[in-house]
């Protein structure tokens, strides 16, 4: 598919240039109003302000160094000190002392609805006569992204402030929080009337159209459904049980069923309006095979037919160091080989896997790894399903060519996290290691790297050259698998089988043969195996009320350590079992406390925002 460079900055500089430039000091009407009259007269105008929104949405999870599973049991944060012990330790409070992520912040995101509001109003009236078929497009394309901010807003917070017109100084203030339910009505209000205006919309992987529409509304449901917001679940967690506003947090009224099956219906709608990337095996696919299927879904980008929507590299200015409005640095999956890479590669080791997250990946056949397995701790690298070799960087894996300064310490190209005893008594510090001979401060914690969405082809030479792999907000992916845990819900396990297979058979595994509670758990695993760093672990650990099991334990690594035979001889060392002897050990790391703690369950409300509208009530436990 042919990208469509989209030139967001450049014509807005544009637009307000020539009127921010009157020199006629005598001008009666304010330059504010000229400004907004030429932007929604002028198509290009009004166009460039619609695509202005994108522009809120970030890149998700590939943002930056911070990822939200680093919030959870399935990565951790390497660099201390910038606020996602927040989460982690339970720490968050209203004065704001954790990691305030843009793209699902309170005070970051109302500007982009105010912005859609003025826009759904200029767009409705259209007192400039624009095209029908161009106004329908932006409005629903205006309407979809309010739905989606609200959505971000509504899945941290519950029940959030809904602003639905244009603000003038006399409604800035006293704008109590809508209740959950309203939020939730609003959200869907929005997200059908861009289905409706956007059913001629052009297919486009960098902006709306019905089919994000529809993939958004099946992720809404499906996130409204679940047990965080359901009374008869949610009432054993004290802080929500004592909250004195439970309407602002979940539901006071109606049938858990119902909700899921209105998400069940959302989610067929999608699978129906589309097809996803070779979902078709009737048998499980080859490992070869299976392993370039997960990685194709992001090295083909939008190209690929999982790819429902998400920011293109190259249509949002990720191709150099800087974008309009950044820090200097290009904030986007351009960068993220170097937020999440290896130290021994000289990248930043970001976010990084833990051993929890590596233990939930199957043997090929199937069978759960098992540490307490003598013959799967001997060899835990060898034979895992193909997901774990599309997903992580381990021990002895192949990987780029190391640049001119650092073949010398590995000749092979291999990742090095282990601690390596020469015949002499020498210890060789892996590369790739915290005591590592190239970088030593920013090595991973746990012994590995993510692997996922970087780029395999592009060579290790930052910062000449930044990868061109695109960042997927939702995949066709998503949608099956919320089609399966709605029919889970609903006690229709064929239906929920048939396609949860389609996606094992892809991936290389067997056909499902569990039932009950094991078919709910399997179900869970998948999804957060398939989703990692897609922004779907913190929500999914939330909504299934399972902040404890993820948080109230601490993080482990893997440690490895191999000592030479005796008799053998070694010149540059790999990993080679003929040579060595393996151990390999997972042990808990102190590096966060982590504990949970139940108001995490929602995020605080910042002061300041409550003082400056003493209406808004804040969420429990804070």
């Amino acid at each position: 598919m042919k990208k469509n460079v989209l030139k967001i900055t450049a014509l807005l500089a544009f637009g307000f240039l020539f009127v921010g430039c009157n020199e006629d000091f005598l001008e009666t009407t304010p330059l504010s109003e000229v400004a907004d009259t030429s932007v929604w007269s002028d198509p290009k105008l009004a166009e460039a302000a619609v695509l202005d929104l994108y522009q809120g949405t970030w890149a998700g999870t590939l943002t930056r160094e911070e990822t939200t599973d680093a919030f959870t049991d399935q990565a951790v944060f390497t660099h201390p000190g910038r606020g996602v012990d927040g989460y982690t330790e339970g720490k968050m409070n209203p004065a704001g002392n954790f990691m305030d992520m843009q793209w699902f912040s309170w005070p970051q995101l109302y500007p982009f609805i105010r912005s859609a509001n003025n826009a759904i109003q200029k767009l409705t009236l259209n007192e400039a006569g624009m095209e029908a078929t161009l106004v329908n497009r932006l409005l629903g394309e205006a309407y979809f992204m309010r739905g989606y901010f609200y959505t971000q807003l509504m899945r941290q917070f519950g029940g959030v402030v809904l602003t639905l017109e244009p603000l003038t100084l006399e409604s800035e203030a006293n704008n109590p929080r809508a209740t959950f339910a309203e939020t939730v009505n609003q959200i869907l209000s929005d997200l059908d009337r861009a289905i409706d205006l956007l059913e001629e919309a052009p297919r486009d992987p960098a902006r709306a159209d019905k089919i994000t529409a529809l993939a958004m509304k099946s992720r809404v449901l499906t996130h409204v459904a679940s047990d965080l917001y359901e009374p008869s679940k949610n009432s054993g967690v004290s802080t929500i049980a004592s909250y004195s506003n439970p309407e602002l947090i979940g539901w006071t009224s109606g049938s858990q069923l119902q909700r899921w099956e209105a998400a069940k219906v959302a989610s067929k709608a999608l699978l129906d309006a589309t097809t996803g990337y070779k979902l078709d095996y009737t048998s499980p696919a080859s490992q070869e095979e299976a392993i370039i299927n997960y990685e194709d879904i992001w090295l083909q980008g939008d190209e690929n037919q999982d790819f429902i929507w998400g920011r293109l590299v190259e249509e949002f200015g990720f191709g150099s160091r800087t974008y309009p409005g950044g820090d200097g640095w290009s904030q986007g999956p351009g960068m993220v080989a170097l937020y999440h890479g290896p130290n021994g590669y000289r990248e930043w080791a970001g976010t990084t896997p833990t051993e929890a997250l590596v233990s939930k990946y199957d043997f090929a056949d199937g069978t759960k790894f098992d540490w307490d397995n003598p013959a799967h701790a001997a060899a835990p690298y060898d034979n895992r399903e193909a997901r774990f070799y599309s997903t992580f960087l381990y021990d002895g894996g192949g990987w780029k060519q190391r640049t001119d300064d650092v073949v010398k310490f590995d000749k092979f190209n291999e990742l090095q996290t282990g601690y390596y005893t020469l015949s002499d008594g020498t210890i060789i510090n892996g590369v790739d290691t915290r005591q590592g001979p190239v970088e030593d401060w920013n090595g991973s914690r746990t012994g590995y790297y993510f692997r996922k969405f970087v780029d395999p082809n592009q060579p290790a030479s930052w910062p000449n050259d930044l990868q061109k792999v695109d960042a997927p907000y939702i995949r066709y992916t998503e949608v099956l698998l919320n089609y399966v845990e709605a029919n889970i819900n609903l006690g229709e396990e064929g239906e929920a089988i048939t396609w949860l297979n389609k996606l094992r058979f892809r991936n290389g595994l067997p056909a499902v043969t569990e039932s009950g509670a094991a078919l709910l758990e399997l179900y869970k695993r998948e999804r957060d195996k398939e989703l990692v760093n897609e922004d779907a672990r913190l929500f999914d650990m939330k909504r299934w009320l399972e902040g404890p099991q993820s948080l109230n334990k601490q993080v482990q690594q893997i440690l490895i350590q191999a000592t030479q035979k005796p008799g053998t001889t070694v010149t540059d060392y790999r990993k080679d079992t003929s040579l060595f002897d393996y151990v390999y050990r997972p042990t808990n790391i102190v590096f966060e406390n982590r504990i949970w703690q139940d108001h995490v369950y929602f995020m605080p409300i910042k002061q300041e925002e409550i003082d400056k509208d003493p209406s808004i009530i804040q969420n429990p436990g804070y």
